[in-house]
């Protein structure tokens, strides 16, 4: 079984609004994520929310997924993947696609290449690449989990992943968007530009 954990529980201090619930070809940013999560076939959804949870669970319906909550929000990313999975732990997954919510233009194409490369390369690590640079969503399988949850806060997911080059599967893909996040209000202005351009607006 697949899963994904969606990042959301950060303070969004320099977009000064939760990334969560940003628009985005008409449905927020998670809302996104999860409906690619769901077209790629991944089984299972977390979403580990913080600092902007009440709003967020008030504007979007998450009866479909797993909600969890990020308690010590100092850690970081790697608090917020110790959550969701400890949301998982009753359920049999073998591996975990770990999304932040900044990334909701990530095709499912390439979800689809991640996890067919997981099923085919036999390593515990999937990571996708653009122009030779790695990018996010990553998948990690079972046999990390203790080390995501015994990761120091200071690195977090990527001491696991840097830990080992012989067990990390890179895919190449088309996709910019695996590259880039979204921090500040210009830089979601220029993804909706981009989007208009793409669409002829």
């Amino acid at each position: 079984m697949f899963a994904a954990i969606i990042l959301a529980a950060g303070a969004s201090e320099r977009m000064g609004y939760p990334k969560a619930l940003l628009p985005y070809r008409g449905r927020p940013f998670l809302t996104g994520i999860v409906e690619a999560c769901y077209a790629a076939g991944v089984e299972k959804r977390v979403v580990v929310l913080g600092y902007y949870a009440d709003k967020i669970q008030e504007e979007i319906d998450l009866s479909d997924l797993l909600v969890a909550l990020n308690a010590d929000l100092e850690t970081g990313p790697i608090g917020s993947i110790r959550a969701g999975l400890a949301a998982l732990a009753p359920f049999p997954v073998d591996a975990i696609l770990v999304w932040p919510v900044d990334r909701p233009h990530v095709a499912v194409a390439t979800i689809e290449a991640l996890l067919d490369g997981f099923r085919s390369a036999h390593q515990p690590i999937v990571v996708p690449t653009h122009d030779g640079k790695r990018g996010h969503p990553v998948l990690f399988g079972r046999p990390v989990f203790a080390e995501l949850l015994g990761a120091p806060d200071d690195e977090g997911a990527r001491a696991v992943v840097h830990k080992d080059p012989a067990r990390v599967t890179e895919i190449p893909v088309d996709d910019p968007a695996v590259l880039e996040d979204f921090n500040t209000p210009d830089d979601y202005k220029k993804l909706l530009r981009k989007e208009d351009e793409v669409r002829g607006d």
